[in-house]
């Protein structure tokens, strides 16, 4: 979500609510968090920790993914 949907739902917010919203804002810009973004893995990185993890598949099962999803005829490979 952005910044700009947060701000503009604000409006909708009660003021209980609103005051929560002010004291985690508060308590994140005194902790100097709001200027540091969790760092993330890259999704390449991601998508190796499961390279080699499927078992049971057809060994053409990459040549013939759409086959086996949508029935396609089969390539040879």
């Amino acid at each position: 979500m952005s910044a700009n949907e947060i701000i503009a739902e604000l409006p909708k917010l009660e003021q209980a609510d609103l005051e929560r919203v002010d004291a985690r804002l508060h308590q994140l810009l005194e902790a100097g968090r709001c200027d540091k973004v969790p760092s993330r893995k890259p999704i390449g990185q991601v998508l190796l920790e499961f390279a080699g993890k499927a078992q049971g598949l057809p060994s053409d099962y990459s040549t013939n993914l759409d086959h086996y999803l949508y029935g396609v005829p089969r390539r040879q490979s």
